[in-house]
């Protein structure tokens, strides 16, 4: 990813200065510290503003339904402060136009204000763009006093520029640079032979980042300063720009270069380039969220699996107790009182050494051992159960995570979090537009690929007659086939067993054991994990 520079700011602010001029700002809305988005209207038609000033992401453009999702812009139901700031001073009012200043990294909009005792003023909202630095300034441009900043900067954490109220607005310190377009050949040529070009260059002149220059250089067969100052001369003589983005989204160019696809305007370059990367990132934020709570889940239920898999051994200890009070019982009268051990014949006709308490009769000592083998029989039996409990929680973890590491939407993971953590619940139309579908021969094939999906497809979908398919003992989906009450074909149980495969954690194994049965044999274990018993079951193996 490469950061937005001022070349695309000029362009876009170019390109755009039309529409906002005379337009009204209608709405205003703060998603997040880092996030504002405008609905300007003019001439009947409506355009959400968006800016980002996320040091990571900073950036400006409009967006549409279809990046805004990317996005995943989410609007706070409690406005933020800056947000009821702006509100109360440029919410609808007109916008006189739009600047960005010389060679700088700066979006400015100019509103018409009337105060209190109705007297005109102008107001700018100075939108910086600047990597960590980036901030939004709302300031009275007559009076040059600063209103409000989303961000506030105070002298321990600048001492070159502070930003809060009632403080006269500057600007950042100019950089010391020249202009390409009024620069002649002898200069640059000094600059270009040198051993960095591509570093030297983009220090040296405005609107050319050290990544573009280099871009430009490898282009060129036989490097030539020339050549190079032709090229970026028509890069930064912006007429005729063409606004493209490489094929995998590594970078974004105002000329053409190969290995692009192009976008109609300068606007859609930078809307759809950047929500690329914000998409990529909160995919990742919240796999991070769901693995970090799994993982720590499932290393304590591990942790627990291994001491009630100890406790299951101690079965031949219970078996021992009971051998042992058989073996007293059968020699009550062999055996004297007040004895510590005691050597008798088992069954078998071994000779075993018994330990006996010398306070208690040979009978009493019959029925401690049989005490401690019903004891350890108890134990037993309920450490099976608590096993096969956690057996299933792993499982059911392992499935969760499974799906967090296959799905590439923010909605599906945001789905995972809900379920982990019992938040609101989603209606059952959102459930059933994401529930993976596949028609195959007449036959409806549904894949519940979380717990609220898989209640769904359970009790709502599905009937006592038709499949259900699960991967044996492995994480995957819960697939049911709509059966109409008549006997499914081979080929639809096969091609059901296939897709159970396909969205299951042993999809890369060569071969996967596959049970299916009907609805009516699967049961829900246990309402809050969403766990299912079932019997009747057939096993084939894809």
């Amino acid at each position: 990813m490469i950061n937005f520079d001022s070349l695309t700011l000029k362009i876009f602010c170019e390109r755009n200065s039309a529409y906002f001029e005379n337009a009204r700002i209608q709405k205003i809305q703060q998603p997040s510290r880092h996030e504002l988005i405008f609905f300007i209207r003019t001439k009947g038609e409506t355009k959400k503003l968006y800016i980002n000033f996320n040091p990571q992401f900073y950036h400006i453009c409009f967006i549409n339904q279809e990046t805004e999702k990317l996005r995943n812009i989410q609007i706070p139901k409690t406005a933020p402060m800056f947000c009821m700031l702006l509100r109360k001073y440029i919410q609808n009012a007109k916008i006189l136009r739009i600047e960005v200043p010389k060679y700088e990294r700066i979006f400015e909009i100019y509103f018409e204000y009337f105060d209190e005792l109705n007297e005109k003023s102008q107001l700018c909202l100075a939108v910086e763009l600047m990597g960590k630095y980036s901030n939004v300034i709302l300031y009275n441009y007559d009076t040059n006093v600063i209103i409000g900043c989303a961000h506030n900067v105070s002298s321990e954490k600048s001492r070159e520029r502070e930003l809060y109220g009632m403080l006269p607005y500057v600007y950042p310190v100019k950089q010391r640079k020249k202009n390409l377009l009024k620069t002649d050949f002898s200069t640059f040529k000094n600059i270009a032979e040198t051993d960095n070009p591509a570093k030297l260059i983009s220090s040296s002149f405005y609107y050319l980042t050290a990544s573009l220059v280099q871009d430009c250089i490898n282009l060129i067969k036989e490097y030539n300063p020339r050549k190079l100052y032709n090229m970026l001369f028509n890069i930064l003589n912006t007429e005729n720009e063409y606004p493209c983005i490489k094929k995998d989204y590594s970078k974004y160019y105002v000329t053409e270069f190969q290995g692009t696809f192009r976008c109609s305007d300068i606007n859609e370059m930078i809307d759809k380039y950047f929500s690329h990367y914000q998409h990529e990132y909160i995919i990742e934020q919240l796999r991070t969220k769901i693995n970090k709570y799994i993982n720590a889940q499932l290393i304590k239920l591990y942790n627990l699996k291994n001491k009630q898999e100890i406790q299951t051994e101690k079965i031949k200890e219970a078996e021992e107790y009971k051998n042992k009070a058989d073996i007293i019982s059968a020699n009550l009268y062999n055996i004297k009182r007040n004895e510590k051990f005691v050597n008798l014949y088992d069954f078998e006709g071994n000779e075993i050494n018994v330990e006996l308490d010398e306070n208690k009769t040979p009978a009493e000592n019959a029925l401690r051992y049989y005490n401690l083998y019903k004891k350890s029989k108890t134990a037993y039996e309920h450490a099976c159960e608590m096993l096969k409990e956690t057996k299933s929680e792993i499982l059911y973890f392992e499935e969760i995570k499974y799906f967090c590491e296959n799905t590439n939407t923010i909605e599906d993971l945001n789905n995972l979090l809900e379920e982990l953590f019992e938040e609101k619940e989603n209606t059952n139309v959102d459930i059933v537009q994401n529930i993976e579908t596949v028609e195959f021969e007449g036959y409806k094939i549904y894949a519940g690929r979380n717990k609220k999906q898989n209640d769904y497809i359970l009790s709502k979908i599905s009937n006592a007659e038709d499949l259900w398919f699960h991967p044996l003992n492995a994480a995957g989906a819960h697939i049911i086939v709509k059966t109409h009450k008549i006997k499914v074909p081979d080929s639809v149980i096969l091609k059901a067993a296939e897709i159970t495969k396909e969205f299951s954690s042993q999809k890369n194994n060569s071969k996967t054991p596959i049970i299916y049965t009907k609805r009516k044999y699967v049961k829900k274990a246990n309402k809050k994990q969403a766990f299912v018993t079932y019997k009747n079951e057939t096993e084939i193996i894809i």
